[in-house]
């Protein structure tokens, strides 16, 4: 959790996160109210913003 919020910080970069461990932390916390839940979620958009951003620059 501690890189999500660097991530969230900008402290590192979207791409430095592992898409298979956001995979099991999504699995590990499944609850919506959780503040787990939450920080996974926004660390998640951030990063799929990111490849999609990368994603447009190659169309």
């Amino acid at each position: 959790m501690q890189e999500l919020q660097a991530l969230i910080q900008g402290k590192i970069p979207p791409q430095t996160i592992n898409i298979d461990r956001l995979i099991v932390l999504a699995e590990q916390y499944p609850k919506p109210t959780s503040a787990e839940y939450k920080l996974l979620e926004l660390a998640i958009n951030i990063v799929l913003a990111s490849y999609l951003e990368k994603a447009q620059q190659h169309l």
